[in-house]
């Protein structure tokens, strides 16, 4: 029988960090977090605590042991509370470490033993860095009802948040280890003009759908954008030229392999890109009122 698995939360409470735990309270897991987000699962998830498998713990209550993993999400800190003896030097421990792709450069990971690159992330609350600078200005600019400004650059990967987050935990409940380095995002590649009429609708619909005011343009039905599905594996031939180098897709099949060694499943992303959207522009709104 394989052992019940012990997975240590760590980083700024952020969108993608709630996602991992409300995933990971329904299965036969321990968890363990610092006492402010251990308080604060304990309040907010008290139904899943009393019918669910799994347990919480403060660092202190179960400290770092061989066979643990450390799932650090965001930028940090990531030494529990504010004794820097209860760190991560810790024989036989898994130290994974998720970052948003957009600021990889301000990241250093030589020190862990798994690094999660995640790409064009659409989550569904904002915060903890992980809100992608388009969805933030586009939206700004309907706010004040002003025209959004397209930015030249390269394609969109986007990939909800429920998927990444699904994927994670497949894997922190499995004995399969986490790949050295791993990209996570979308199959298919959106151009910056694309996302935008899909944002813009998004919006109008949701907008009319609270004034109770609807025209014919949101009342008819929106058309699937042509996106083609692109395969798993980046070709590795060189040279590229500059725009085949900017449509370049990172590379799944690390995350691909190592899910389908853990649950026979591979990397399927299955939420559509407009209904994450969808969710992340409600939770927006939300926050704006």
């Amino acid at each position: 029988m394989a052992p019940r698995p012990v997975v240590h939360l760590r980083g700024e409470p952020s969108s993608l960090m709630f996602g991992l735990i409300e995933r990971l309270l329904r299965s036969a897991t321990d968890l363990v977090f610092d006492v402010p987000l251990h308080d604060l699962v304990v309040v907010r998830y008290a139904n899943d605590l009393a019918f669910g498998e799994a347990s919480i713990f403060t660092p202190e209550a179960k400290p770092l042991s061989f066979g643990h993993r450390v799932v650090m999400v965001g930028f940090g800190p990531f030494t529990a509370g504010d004794n820097d003896q209860v760190g991560l030097d810790v024989d036989g421990v898994e130290l994974v470490l998720v970052t948003p792709a957009q600021h990889i450069a301000e990241v250093g990971f030589d020190w862990v033993d798994a690094h999660v690159e995640v790409h064009d992330l659409i989550p569904m609350h904002s915060g903890g860095g992980w809100m992608p600078p388009a969805l933030i200005r586009w939206f700004d600019a309907l706010v004040a009802g002003h025209s959004s400004e397209l930015v030249v650059g390269p394609e969109h990967w986007w990939v909800g948040e429920v998927d990444v987050a699904d994927a994670l935990v497949r894997l922190l409940i499995s004995e399969q280890p986490f790949p050295e380095l791993s990209k996570m995002s979308g199959r298919r590649s959106w151009g910056e003009q694309q996302t935008l009429e899909e944002f813009q609708m998004l919006y109008r619909r949701t907008s009319a759908g609270q004034s109770g005011s609807f025209g014919i343009d949101e009342l008819t039905a929106a058309p699937t954008p042509k996106i083609e599905l692109q395969p798993l594996m980046v070709s590795d031939s060189l040279p590229l030229t500059v725009e085949a180098n900017r449509q370049q897709r990172p590379d799944l099949s690390a995350i691909h392999d190592a899910l389908h060694a853990a649950d026979g499943d591979g990397w399927r992303p299955l939420v559509p890109v407009r209904t994450a959207l969808m969710h992340c522009l409600a939770h927006m709104l939300e926050d704006s009122r």
